[in-house]
């Protein structure tokens, strides 16, 4: 299966403050370091994987938008060693990295994955680097290209961003997977609650791809954001759900009764489900999970 080229498409503003989200950006980059830890879930069997995010600090009297890139051999394009300064000014003029995936895809597929690239399924790996020029462009390293130069750079605290693996957050996380056959505007998590009787709140959400969402309660503020290791989060829980829908049975009438349901993507499908009393349990604890994840009462 050929890999389609999106990555200009998904960088989107991130600004939401909130835990995980990418913070406002300086006018100098922001280089950040993502590994995955173990927290102990207090169960049997072990603990669950996170992901953490750190800050990368360059040595001292290093200039970030001085690192070098190299673009990986796997895209068969002759092209001259760069600076993250080069590619952030490139990016912002809508300019592809690199021209086009032709060289790349030329390899089957067996062969794309033991590439170094974070384009598909590569060999385990123990972290990833994110650079932020703005709160609009960033940079994945080996993802196009790799940054030279940031080795002996001092590290920040840690902070949980990611409930998952980093396998998870590699495949899942819209600042990596800009090549997903989602485009940033595509709606891929909704919650809604249907108007009862009188007075009674209601509300819809979306979720779009680059991690922005939108909620909308009539005769009460909306709401708007983005924050992309919230949904991350919940992309690697909804990847889990049955890629089915359940058997479909005529809801009883009830008058002026509030009608709930959720709707998430799982394997390329988009499944909703109308949450009632024969909802499954795992379906009935994502929609509250998503629920306390953007504030809306269920």
């Amino acid at each position: 299966m050929a890999v389609e080229l999106r990555y200009m498409a998904m960088c989107q503003e991130a600004t939401n403050p909130r835990k995980g989200a990418p913070v406002k950006q300086p006018s100098t980059p922001r280089i950040e370091l993502y590994r995955e830890a173990v927290r102990d879930s207090g169960a049997p069997g072990g603990g669950r994987p996170v992901v953490e995010r750190c800050e990368l600090v360059p040595p001292a009297g290093v200039d970030p938008l001085s690192l070098k890139l190299s673009l990986l051999p796997s895209f068969h394009e002759e092209k001259p060693t760069t600076t993250l300064g080069a590619y952030f000014e490139a990016q912002s003029k809508g300019i592809d990295f690199p021209r086009s995936l032709d060289g790349y895809n030329s390899h089957d597929e067996a062969e794309r994955r033991t590439f170094t690239t974070l384009l598909e399924a590569a060999p385990p790996r123990s972290h990833v680097i994110v650079a932020w020029r703005d709160e609009r462009h960033w940079y994945v390293d080996e993802l196009f290209y790799r940054l030279e130069g940031v080795d002996g750079g001092s590290r920040g605290e840690w902070t949980e961003v990611v409930e998952g693996s980093l396998a998870d957050f590699i495949r899942f996380s819209p600042l990596i997977q800009s090549q997903s056959a989602h485009p940033a505007d595509d709606v891929v998590l909704e919650l809604s609650k249907s108007p009862g009787m009188p007075n009674t709140r209601h509300f819809n959400l979306e979720v779009f791809a680059d991690g922005r969402f939108e909620v909308r309660r009539p005769r009460e503020h909306d709401s708007r954001g983005s924050d992309v290791h919230r949904l991350t989060t919940l992309l690697i829980a909804a990847s889990r759900l049955p890629a089915e829908r359940g058997p479909s049975f005529p809801r009883p009438f009830a008058h002026d009764a509030q009608t709930r349901s959720v709707t998430y993507v799982v394997a390329g499908r988009r499944i909703r489900v109308t949450l009632d009393a024969d909802t499954p349990p795992d379906i009935l604890s994502f929609a509250n999970r998503m629920a306390a994840a953007y504030d809306v009462e269920l």
